[in-house]
């Protein structure tokens, strides 16, 4: 098993952090090389900004496409939570059992409360 597989029930929030921090580097890199490298002050920044954007492209195209998975089957988590029909719920329990097996951690423990509050588990 490797490192982020024992991260389970983490997964969403690693994922959600690493893909803001590298948009961010990838943008402030941009933006100096957009409008700052002309600049006198701001030029011996410009070899530093073009590696640092290839680091955050690479390190975007690693954690957003998690993220933007992990993101939505939250979502649907929560979609399938909100509704009230039980026999929507019985139909989507499914879709839900798989969100939150992959999910994990309180999102696990959240849909088994739900589960058992409406009456479609048993303890």
């Amino acid at each position: 098993m490797g490192w982020w597989d024992n991260q389970h029930g983490k997964q969403l929030k690693i994922s959600g952090t690493a893909t803001f921090a590298f948009s961010l580097l990838t943008t402030m890199s941009a933006l100096q090389l957009m409008f700052l490298q002309d600049n006198a002050d701001f030029q011996e920044y410009t070899g530093a900004s073009i590696v640092l954007i290839v680091v955050g492209i690479i390190g975007l195209a690693l954690s957003a496409p998690a993220f933007i998975n992990l993101n939505a089957r939250a979502k649907t988590l929560d979609l399938i939570m909100s509704t009230k029909s039980t026999s929507e719920l019985r139909k989507q329990k499914g879709n839900g059992d798989e969100a939150a097996r992959i999910l994990g951690g309180g999102h696990l423990e959240a849909w088994n409360a739900f589960l058992q509050e409406k009456g479609l588990k048993k303890r």
